[in-house]
């Protein structure tokens, strides 16, 4: 199975971290970000990223999201655990479902998204048998 679309961000809200610890012209971040989902899958997200920068603005990221769409004509909640990267204005994350309520065949199903512009970003799932 294989699922496809786009999500547009919504919303961005991100918080240097206090910290005793200092990064040579980096920072570590967390934000809680908003998205609608189009495609396959289709609803609204919410996550949660945790964030540490480079000094030139690169980051690499982990993250929860939690999903409202409907699968098969029922209201799903979707958990997907996120490990990505921003490097060069463009961030890609490797992700996976790793919950669903009402339980459905989409948990373990692996994908990625890559953003384009104006914060809109591609996406896949799959699932293999």
């Amino acid at each position: 199975m294989k699922w496809q679309g786009e999500f547009q961000i919504t919303d961005w809200q991100e918080q240097v971290c206090e910290s005793m610890l200092v990064l040579t012209g980096g920072k570590l971040t967390t934000a809680v970000v908003k998205q609608e989902y189009q495609g396959d899958i289709k609803g609204t997200g919410e996550l949660q990223y945790s964030m540490v920068y480079d000094g030139e603005g690169n980051a690499l990221f982990s993250g929860i999201e939690l999903i409202q769409t409907e699968l098969g004509a029922q209201r799903h909640i979707l958990v997907l655990s996120h490990k990505g990267k921003f490097s060069q204005g463009v961030a890609t994350s490797e992700f996976e479902v790793v919950s669903c309520e009402p339980k459905h065949s989409i948990v373990g199903a692996q994908g990625q998204f890559t953003s384009g512009e104006a914060g809109k970003a591609e996406y896949y799932l799959e699932k293999h048998s």
